[in-house]
């Protein structure tokens, strides 16, 4: 055959498959879904979506019609958080406070919450509306009439815990409360009360609280007291056994006070001493040429008498010589002047030593003093520490007796002022109409919840239904070709408005009008597909078509015999002669089809026991010959493998221009598989939403390994307008619709499965 009729092969376990193929249909299968094949599932499976949806919302309609009316009850309440410890002014650092304060405002609201709906309220409800006469309690105790009482009454609480509802609003201090019942009067009744139940209990809780709180500032009030003064006690005599004067403050404390006086002596002693002490080293380095004595008065006085002296004495000497009358008795006085002057300075320097040493005598016994002091303070300071101790002690015991007798006192007037912290903001109103079943709302719903679990269920059974669907599911999963559709048409669908009854009709005695629907009927739906799928086969190849073809299925029942004459009854034609081959021995029937007898067939001609002249009959259409399978051997597969098997096929080939082969299915059966060696080509048909993805495959697979020469595939039976791909077939019967409605005929929307 030419290369190009096998390029048609487009298979990945054929070693002859081109590399452009394979990567084709390898780029087409990795392709990802769009909107449009979701939307064709759910047009697919649409029955699937309506009959679920519609049977919730036939369930929900029942469920609604059936069901008692509930009756729904709200009341508004705003709980505000009541700080015991701020009423009696206590604050967050007051230990006490602390002690009686809630420490969260969350777990404060949370507890509240939890109270509402607390078994104690509904028991104090039970009791206020006298629930025990109600029918719904009567009919509990004839439910557990062996139960006591009381556990009649846990089991109403109960009941009733499940039937109310604490709801706080987010950011706020209200709270909505509901409680639900099939007697409205009843759900009016438990709203209403609940608000006052919960502040009885509320002030209950609170005035026990405060009682215990007395017991408990009593207790230890008394107890204070004790330890308060048994601190006061020895602190004081602590204090009288250490002879302590004062202990209050440093100003009062005589030991401080002598100390800190003692100390400024020495500071000022010292002071004292470094004076007197450069003084005397300044006399000691420059005698009388120090500062201290020059500049002393006295001395400048003397000196400068002596001076004035001498002074007179040299001008004298100058005018009347050294012998003037006055020359002695001014010698005589400087001389008592120097006399003089060097007794004052002796006796200054005398003076500055004496007070040098006395500062440092006074220096040496205060800093004596100093140390003594020093030592008493520091011993005052020991025996302080034990002192403070026991006076800490003392103040804090009175402080805490103070606090708890101001705490008393705050308690005993707090306890006759208890405040509500709870009101209500919206008052239960008696119901007007059910709360549930909302008819309307609940049939909306149930649509919508129902559309969402049938598209579920459409794609969830699309899922599990592994059967070949499309022509692009067949191409992807066989790797063959597409060569045409045939749809699946309805028993009077050859009864189009330009085709009369009785034209090229066969005789009455045909049992199936759809297996030569194509010659009957050339311009209905079945025929333009199988002209479709003709043209596809001559133009498989160039030079010329293959002339011995197989219709070839994976399982039975696929439309295989119809194929194969339609086929051949469109093939036949005025200058062209074809015969149909029986080859399915274990289950023929085209010679039904054809109203022909099985015997002599292709068995007795294959075993010799007839000629071919025998066994070649022709039909009722025009250049078709039949030839028919005759009886079943009994391994059909041995005549096939013969060469009395192929001779035939070429002499066929030689005297028609197609041989189209009837073939058993390839899996389960070897015959298909030995007959595909002698073809020119093999057609698979694969039925429409039946033939299994795992089943073409493998019969794909089987044929391969032969090296057999497929094709291309047929999908068969495909429904009319069927998903998208299907459509055309629907604008073909419209095309002849307006012929129809003149009365020459029509194209049936309706479909049946035709006989194979």
């Amino acid at each position: 055959m030419p290369n190009d009729a096998q390029s048609l092969m487009p298979m990945s376990t054929s070693p002859s498959m081109p590399a452009t193929l394979e990567t084709y249909y390898k780029t087409e299968f990795e392709q990802a879904s769009n909107l449009r094949d979701y939307w064709n599932i759910i047009k697919k499976r649409k029955w699937w979506c309506l009959g679920v949806m519609l049977a919730i919302v036939a369930t929900t309609l029942l469920v609604c019609l059936l069901m008692s009316p509930i009756f729904k009850v709200t009341t508004t309440i705003q709980i505000i958080q009541d700080n015991p410890s701020a009423i009696m002014g206590g604050t967050s650092s007051d230990p006490l406070g602390a002690l009686t304060a809630s420490s969260s405002i969350d777990r404060f609201y949370e507890t509240q919450y939890s109270i509402l709906k607390s078994p104690t309220i509904l028991l104090r409800i039970m009791d206020t509306l006298n629930l025990k006469e109600h029918p719904s309690y009567k009919e509990m105790e004839q439910q557990y009439p062996k139960d006591p009482p009381w556990v009649i009454r846990e089991k109403y609480a109960k009941y009733m815990y499940d039937n109310l509802t604490v709801e706080p609003t987010k950011n706020s201090f209200l709270v909505d409360v509901s409680y639900k019942s099939t007697d409205k009067n009843l759900a009016w009744k438990v709203t209403e009360v609940i608000p006052k139940e919960y502040l009885k209990l509320a002030m209950v809780a609170r005035e026990q609280s405060y009682t215990t709180l007395r017991e408990w500032l009593d207790k230890e009030l008394v107890r204070l007291g004790r330890k308060l003064e048994d601190s006061e006690k020895t602190l004081y005599g602590h204090g009288q056994q250490q002879d302590f004067l004062s202990l209050e403050g440093s100003e009062e404390n005589v030991v401080v006070r002598k100390y800190i006086e003692v100390s400024k002596l020495l500071t000022v002693a010292q002071a004292e001493k470094a004076n007197k002490e450069a003084q005397y080293r300044q006399i000691k380095e420059k005698g009388a040429d120090a500062p201290l004595i020059t500049n002393h008065p006295l001395i400048t006085q003397l000196r400068q008498s002596l001076i004035d002296l001498e002074a007179s004495v040299s001008g004298q000497s100058k005018i009347f010589g050294s012998k003037f009358p006055e020359y002695s008795a001014i010698t005589a006085r400087m001389k008592d002047l120097r006399l003089r002057l060097a007794q004052e300075v002796r006796r200054l320097e005398a003076s500055i030593k004496a007070d040098f040493e006395a500062a440092s005598r006074a220096e040496a016994l205060l800093q004596q003093e100093y140390n003594l002091q020093k030592a008493r303070v520091i011993d005052l300071q020991n025996l302080l520490v034990h002192h403070h101790v026991l006076k800490r002690d003392l103040q804090t015991n009175q402080t805490l007796y103070e606090g708890l007798l101001a705490r008393m006192k705050e308690a005993s007037v707090a306890s006759t002022m208890v405040a509500s912290n709870v009101s209500v903001i919206t008052p239960a109103k008696e119901p007007y109409e059910p709360w549930i079943p909302k008819l309307l709302l609940f049939l909306a719903l149930a649509g919508v919840i129902g559309s969402m679990f049938g598209v579920g269920t459409a794609f969830f059974v699309e899922y599990l239904d592994d059967s070949i669907k499309t022509t692009d599911e067949m191409e992807k999963i066989c790797h063959i070709p597409s060569l045409g559709v045939i749809p699946l048409v309805s028993a009077d669908s050859w009864k189009l408005p330009m085709i009369t009854a009785d034209s090229r009709k066969l005789p009455s005695t045909t049992t199936n009008p759809f297996e030569l629907m194509a010659y009957n009927n050339p311009m209905s739906m079945m025929g333009e597909a199988i002209q479709h799928i003709r043209t596809s086969i001559l133009l498989s190849a160039s030079g010329s078509a293959p002339r011995v073809l197989m219709i070839a299925s994976g399982g039975p029942a696929e439309g295989k015999t119809t194929v194969c004459l339609n086929l051949a009854a469109v093939l036949a034609g005025s200058d062209r002669r074809c015969v149909i081959l029986d080859c399915d021995l274990r289950k023929p029937r085209i010679h039904q089809v054809l109203d022909q007898p099985l015997r002599p067939g292709l068995t007795n001609y294959l075993t010799g026991t007839a000629a071919l002249e025998d066994i070649i009959r022709p039909t009722d259409i025009p250049n078709l010959y039949f030839i028919p399978a005759g009886p079943t051997p009994p391994n059909p597969n041995e005549l096939f493998s013969s060469a009395v098997f192929e001779n035939l096929l070429n002499h066929l080939r030689r005297e028609y221009q197609n041989v189209i082969i009837d073939s058993p299915p390839i899996i389960g059966f070897a015959d298909g598989r030995t007959i595909s060696t002698f073809v020119d080509g093999v057609l698979f048909v694969v039925k429409h939403h039946f033939t299994t993805r795992e089943i073409g495959r493998l019969a794909i697979q089987l044929l391969t390994q032969n090296h057999t020469r497929i094709l291309g595939g047929i999908l068969t039976m495909t429904r009319v307008g069927y998903g998208g791909y299907y459509g055309y077939y629907r604008d073909y019967q419209k095309y002849y619709g307006d012929a129809a409605k003149s009365g020459k005929g029509e194209l049936s929307d309706e479909s049946r499965p035709g006989r194979q």
